[in-house]
């Protein structure tokens, strides 16, 4: 009886550790999945070479302080590096002449806000829309050999590496966000030293604070980041703003996360109060802004998407028309059945699902259309009080294509009011600041990172998308080589691609 009682209980176990780790199995690809790494890599070699030296004639230079173009100059380009600026250059024959005449040369774009997964097109969905620098704000191994690769004259834009979300859960909860978020997850100071060094030991150029990371976490990971002279960026955690200002974190990686804490400060409906809940917004942002200023915090925008939540929950067919999806990774768009982190209909974690009465509906949408216009109220107190903004997107969060949003992001800044000279320093000279790298000046000695346009920024921030050429490291890509990188890319999408998005186009 014992032994037909154990060969049950054993027969049962088998299975249930069977189903168990199948589970764990398809679990696991489908949060590979939708990194994106299934879809076919291009060959950029092919469409792009290195260039010979390269002169651009008679241009308009924008000025370091981005405020106005010097007319009439000619840049020499050599070996990805900007040798001489001024007028009438002479030119030799093994030098490249580019007819400047009428255009406008603005330093490469940087996006301080991007998440590569493991999608390798992106990186020339930066090039081709002239962000020749990226911050990637949740590394990883692959992230860091892509930029070996780079570093080796593979073709890519500079990247700035953050380490993977910092969590600081115990436990199989510590083990769940580590799997399913790719963080590092510690619940104490032995554990917080070893991971650290590590993150500085892998090359990481930062630790990404996350926003559930409890205040012993936070203030141990400072601690010890400041003895590994390495740099504490990202979310706010389980602080508030007071500590935040103290901590010594030196970047706050959106607006978003500013505007949120006074949410929780106004401790009241946004959604039924909302006209009360500005009003107490326009005096607490100065406030803010006042401190992030004293202390020398600077501020990520990702503005362009808090702007999209309202049409993403209520109007999310109409809003997916309106950005470029068909060059998005289809891994990424198409999400994946554990949990709704896609893009589309059905798979976006933003999208209203309906179960709301109509009351609750009006509700969310106060709601959302009241937060939007909060980020703009929290972005100019910002930028009045002289807070570095550095223009970044959130790239691969739902609609936030990457490449072509950086320049959604400049138009939306320029309607929380900057003007558009602040907005190109915050995609050009603010973070190349930041980063202690020399890029994002049009300057002698400085990276020949540079974009051609057609039009003056200044007079339309939109004009920001009439690329002629881009210029980084030592290649260039001219106007009908970037429509044949977006074509590989789409056509590489194309090929892996299940759900149909002809709708959309």
């Amino acid at each position: 009886m014992k032994k037909r009682w154990f060969s049950r209980f054993l027969y049962v176990a088998t299975i249930i550790i069977f189903v168990f780790i199948s589970v764990f199995i398809w679990a696991d690809n489908e949060l590979n999945k939708v990194l994106g790494k299934s879809t076919k890599v291009i060959t950029i070699s092919s469409i792009v070479k290195p260039s010979t030296a390269t002169q651009i004639k008679n241009v308009n230079v924008l000025s370091e302080d981005c405020t106005y173009f010097i007319k009439n100059q000619d840049v020499l380009i050599k070996d990805g590096t900007i040798i001489q600026i001024g007028k009438n250059q002479l030119l030799d024959s093994t030098i490249t002449s580019i007819d400047g005449t009428g255009k406008f040369l603005i330093p490469g774009l940087v996006d301080s806000d991007v998440h590569l997964k493991e999608s390798k097109n992106d990186l020339f969905l930066y090039l081709a829309n002239g962000v020749t620098s990226v911050r990637e704000m949740a590394g990883s191994e692959v992230i860091l050999e892509w930029r070996k690769e780079i570093l080796n004259d593979n073709i890519g834009p500079r990247m700035f590496i953050a380490s993977p979300p910092i969590f600081s859960e115990s436990g199989l909860t510590g083990y769940y966000y580590s799997w399913t978020r790719h963080a590092i997850n510690y619940s104490s100071q032995k554990e917080t030293e070893k991971a650290i060094k590590n993150i500085k030991e892998q090359g990481y150029d930062a630790i990404k604070m996350y926003g559930f990371v409890n205040p012993e976490m936070f203030k141990t990971t400072i601690a010890i980041a400041k003895k590994q002279n390495i740099p504490v960026i990202g979310h706010i955690p389980l602080v508030d703003l007071e500590t935040l200002y103290k901590s010594g974190q030196i970047e706050v990686a959106h607006v978003e996360e500013l505007t949120v804490k006074t949410i929780d400060e106004f401790g009241k409906s946004i959604s039924k109060n909302p006209k009360e809940f500005l009003q107490f917004l326009k005096i607490r942002s100065d406030q803010i802004a006042k401190k992030l200023k004293e202390k020398n915090i600077s501020v990520t925008s990702t503005v362009w998407l808090c702007e999209s939540f309202s049409n993403q929950r209520f109007n999310l067919k109409s809003k997916l028309k309106e950005i470029e999806l068909q060059y998005v990774n289809p891994k990424i768009i198409e999400g994946t059945p554990l949990y709704k982190m896609g893009w589309l209909p059905g798979e976006n974690g933003y999208e209203y699902d309906g179960k709301d009465d109509d009351k609750a509906k009006k509700l969310s949408q106060i709601f959302w259309n009241t937060y939007s216009e909060a980020i703009h109220i929290m972005t100019k107190a910002l930028v009045d009080n002289k807070v570095t903004i550095m223009a970044g997107t959130d790239a691969n969060v739902a609609t936030v294509v990457p490449g072509f949003s950086l320049h959604n992001e400049l138009e939306s800044l320029s309607k929380t009011g900057m003007t558009n000279s602040q907005v190109l320093y915050a995609a050009t000279a603010a973070p190349g600041n930041w980063m202690k790298k020399n890029t994002g000046k049009i300057k002698t000695g400085y990276k020949a990172d540079l974009v051609l346009l057609t039009k003056n920024p200044l007079e339309n921030i939109s004009n920001s998308k009439t690329i002629e050429y881009v210029f980084f490291d030592k290649y260039r890509i001219d106007k009908i080589q970037i429509e044949n990188i977006l074509k590989a890319i789409k056509d590489a999408n194309d090929q892996n691609r299940k759900i149909n998005i002809d709708e959309y186009l």
